[in-house]
């Protein structure tokens, strides 16, 4: 019963984040539509309109990721509201203060980087695996794949000012981060590095 209303959980909030979207482009278009600057060139309308759209739809997902959060942690399995216990003592000095700080911009990274992995990984059950985050006080956070090969994890700005998460991948043989934008490349790239360490292996006599 408890994994049936998890993925229930799982696809109401999917289903959710879809119609964010939508509404937000479509009050975006409505707003640049609506209000086009007066002394803008009428070949540039439709330009407008859709960053318009672009930026209404992207603001309205971000505002509504942070209030289905609650709803994706618990599809995740995730604490809805985690509980600080361990470090929930009022600090004796600034040292300590700094050590529950940093303890907590660690989860937090995590956290953020298991909760932003449905937009690469729907499969809920291998990225969306907070307990396999790596949190870092930098805000990033490293999942670990396989010997040699680590999905990283970071928060950016985008040209609207809107935070998005990007996942790429690091891999010992190759210093060049690779942008991951669905499981599926995570899986080509481990397939093909599979084959290469198997050409490059001795044969045996």
């Amino acid at each position: 019963m408890n994994t049936f209303v998890r993925r229930t959980a799982a696809a109401l909030t999917e289903a959710a984040d879809a119609v964010t979207l939508v509404a937000g482009a479509a009050t975006g278009a409505w707003a640049g539509y609506t209000y086009v600057p007066a002394g803008l060139d009428a070949a540039l309308h439709l330009p407008f309109t859709g960053a318009a759209a672009l930026v209404g739809a992207f603001a309205v997902n971000a505002a509504a990721d942070l209030a289905l959060a609650p709803a994706r942690r618990f599809a995740q399995g995730i604490p809805a509201y985690a509980h600080v216990e361990e470090h929930g003592a009022v600090p004796g000095d600034l040292d300590e203060a700094l050590g529950q700080v940093a303890v907590a911009t660690e989860d937090d990274a995590a956290r953020r980087a298991a909760q932003g992995a449905f937009r690469i990984d729907l499969s809920k059950g291998l990225l969306s695996n907070f307990g396999r985050w790596r949190g870092y006080t930098t805000g990033g956070a490293s999942y670990y794949l396989a010997p040699g090969a680590v999905l990283h994890h970071h928060l950016a700005e985008d040209q609207y000012g809107v935070l998005q998460h990007h996942y790429t991948l690091l891999t010992a043989e190759d210093p060049a981060p690779v942008p991951i934008t669905n499981i599926g490349q995570v899986h080509h790239e481990l397939a093909l590095r599979a084959s290469e360490t198997a050409e490059a292996a001795p044969s045996a006599v």
